[in-house]
């Protein structure tokens, strides 16, 4: 992004070193990489603009023994999901390689996506954001099918806030839901039988205060808030704000470390890049579409 540049913007998503951006005043998406500074801009689909949207950016590249991370120049698939009218789930797929958007799929089924706070979570071949409220089911895109569908959710109880849940990549690479419900933190996995058969298990539940390195006071008062602001797939930790101070909880260890103070109590998104040799730092190149 350039250094001056001083339109209204927001972060829609980070993965595999890159960082997707959206102008809301210019109805335009860039696709930045901050370890190069070279930046992608692509037009929205009319679809897709005056409405919020959610997206998802990821590295296309399918050679074998690729490690994502050093994606520099690799090409890169942007996916938006939004809401229509008639509420049904609309999607939609950028391909840096063809530089042009495929045609918009949708469910068959209405349903109401929440967007603008999540960014999507990737596991396998699919990419997962929740619904307005994730008992009535989750968005699921298949990247390989080109397909959108709705799964069923989990059976949580009234007790919960959107703020304090997460799809996340639970055991065996399988879709999960983190869930923050004072006094504990649930992980809910979705299982599937040799039948092909769903189910939701309640895999953990873990009182809150026995999460080491979270502070005593995290359930008392207005003055102890807390949210979830953010998941990385690749460290499997989910971020957790607690007044104005950052948690990072990795979920196999339920181990919590205090990462910093903080005003902003909307959404974080974890960065995870290096740097392969020969790579150019900083060269801010553009490439628009």
């Amino acid at each position: 992004l350039q250094r001056h540049d001083s339109f209204p913007k927001s972060v829609l998503d980070c993965r595999h070193g890159h960082v997707l951006v959206k102008y809301w005043m210019r109805e335009d998406l860039v696709v930045c990489d901050p370890i190069t500074g070279e930046n992608h801009h692509m037009s929205i689909p009319s679809k897709f603009k005056g409405v919020f949207i959610s997206g998802a950016v990821l590295c296309a590249a399918g050679d074998q023994g690729h490690v994502h991370g050093g994606c520099h120049s690799s090409p890169i698939k942007v996916v938006l999901v939004s809401t229509t009218k008639d509420t049904r789930a609309l999607a939609c797929v950028y391909s840096s390689e063809t530089g042009v958007w495929d045609n918009l799929i949708s469910t068959s089924t209405p349903c109401q996506l929440f967007v603008g706070r999540f960014s999507g979570t990737l596991i396998g071949k699919a990419l997962y954001w929740p619904l307005f409220t994730p008992e009535k089911g989750i968005l699921e895109f298949n990247l390989e099918e080109q397909s959108l569908a709705v799964i069923e959710g989990p059976p949580l109880t009234n007790n919960f806030d959107m703020d304090n849940i997460w799809i996340i990549q639970a055991g065996d690479g399988v879709v999960g839901l983190a869930v923050l419900s004072y006094p504990f933190f649930q992980i809910w996995q979705r299982e599937v039988n040799f039948h092909g058969v769903a189910a939701w298990v309640l895999q953990k539940t873990i009182e809150i205060h026995s999460i080491l390195g979270l502070p005593p006071q995290i359930g008392r008062g207005a003055g102890a808030k807390k949210t979830t602001v953010g998941y990385s797939e690749d460290a499997d930790v989910v971020f957790i704000l607690v007044g104005d101070s950052l948690y990072m909880v990795q979920l196999k260890s339920m181990q919590c470390k205090r990462l910093c103070e903080t005003n902003n109590s909307v959404c974080y998104y974890p960065l995870t890049s290096f740097y392969v040799p020969g790579t150019s730092i900083g060269s801010n190149g553009e490439n628009d579409a």
